[in-house]
């Protein structure tokens, strides 16, 4: 069977390329689209890791529940931030960064600024001295990060663009301090950073800690603490749910709480699970393209070779026979047609992995793709991906050769023969 499938191929070669040529494609974009959104959502994920989350945070009771309003009225208390830096460090827990974060306004004024005008930001104000549970060191800076032993602040990249800001331009920034008190002071820009995740380059300012602790006389206290397990998303997010069980455990008697990334992100990993869903819709019309490839193709060949297969009923072949071995055709052309895809797929998708995709020409500099990306796209080949795509491809060219072939050799031998 296998050699007279063979033989029917060879017979109909331009059918036959033609017909793998388009599960080809079909199959290369399959594995495009997926290692670029693949590698979208794990850039997104380290962004939101490295500059935002950490791999946890810890919080006092009751700040998680209204963390989206970034709330001054839960604070982490000088006295309860000594006892917990101790017991982290007791626990191996080295990779540890304090930070305020709140909301605040900054107001901005005509010469040197193009423009008057003011906006609403976010405000970070970190421990210069040690900023471990983040990856702010990589990032690209202009001017000078923050210090203690220098005021002013640091300015998102896109946030300076938005507003003409350069280093050295001063702001006005007007805030809560502890208690509720509004606070309002002028600051210069010692620096623009670019962290690579459009979302703080756009909305965040950072600080020193002790440097806006003296300005909205926070006393020590904190909104919470930064923790790195491991800089590795995929490491992490295998120990995620452990560590932070552990880390529970060991705060409990703080009445502090220990949140993971995952939990901290929620809203917005799922918002990027449901665009991503995407890619899923584009897989099923790249398999209704095959599907209908190769069903045409054997439609085509059954209907040219009514005589072969009527001479096969003469020769006493069954019709299950004649099923199989135009399946078996369909099915061939299938596999080299998923073959040479998978290959240039992942040589395609490799290629785009290191090198990426610079769509900075197609946004302006405050616009994003709606992922915590910047202006480049970067793929992410997985074999596992391929492989289950590998698999679904050849169950589609099955089912598409057996749809096609379902009523061959129906009918009297001598009506098929009149019909020639």
């Amino acid at each position: 069977m296998f050699k007279l499938a063979l033989r029917g191929i060879s017979r109909y070669k331009k059918r036959t390329t033609i017909t793998a040529f388009a599960v080809m494609i079909a199959v290369i974009f399959s594995i495009f689209t997926h290692t670029l959104i693949t590698g979208i959502l794990l850039d997104s994920e380290k962004n939101l890791i490295y500059n935002d989350t950490s791999s946890a945070k810890i919080y006092a009771q009751n700040y998680f529940e209204e963390r989206d309003y970034l709330p001054i009225d839960y604070l982490i208390s000088n006295k309860e931030s000594t006892q917990l830096e101790k017991l982290l460090l007791d626990n191996g827990y080295s990779n540890f960064t304090k930070e305020y974060i709140s909301s605040c306004d900054i107001m901005f004024y005509e010469d040197p600024y193009p423009t008057s005008g003011s906006l609403s930001v976010t405000l970070k104000a970190i421990d210069s001295d040690n900023t471990s549970a983040y990856n702010f060191s990589d990032s690209k800076i202009d001017g000078s990060w923050i210090s203690k032993d220098k005021d002013g602040v640091v300015l998102g990249a896109k946030l300076a663009d938005d507003i003409k800001a350069k280093v050295g331009y001063y702001l006005t920034v007007q805030t809560k301090g502890k208690g509720g008190f509004i606070q309002a002071f002028d600051i210069p820009i010692i620096g623009i950073i670019s962290t690579g995740d459009p979302v703080v380059d756009a909305s965040t300012m950072f600080f020193d800690i002790d440097i806006i602790d003296y300005y909205l006389e926070l006393e020590g206290s904190a909104t919470s603490y930064a923790i790195s397990y491991s800089k590795n998303v995929a490491k992490l997010k295998d120990i995620s749910k452990a560590e932070t069980k552990n880390l529970n455990n060991i705060i409990r008697f703080l009445n502090l709480e220990a949140y993971a990334w995952d939990e901290i992100a929620e809203d917005i990993l799922k918002l990027q699970s449901s665009k991503s869903g995407f890619s899923n819709i584009f897989l099923f019309f790249t398999f209704i393209i095959a599907i209908v490839g190769i069903s045409n193709t054997m439609l085509m060949a059954i209907s040219e070779r009514k005589n072969e297969i009527a001479m096969l009923k003469t020769l006493g072949y069954t019709n299950k026979y004649i099923k199989k071995l135009f399946t078996l055709e369909g099915t061939i052309i299938g596999i080299f047609g998923i073959l040479f895809g998978t290959i240039m797929g992942t040589i395609i998708s490799l290629y785009f992995q290191f090198k990426g995709i610079d769509i900075s020409s197609f946004l302006t500099k405050t616009e994003t793709i709606g992922y915590r990306i910047n202006n480049v796209m970067h793929s992410f080949v997985s074999p596992s991906q391929i492989i289950l795509i590998m698999i679904l491809s050849l169950f589609v060219s099955i089912f598409a050769a057996y749809f096609a072939v379902r009523r061959t050799g129906r009918g009297e031998i001598a009506e098929m023969f009149r019909r020639i």
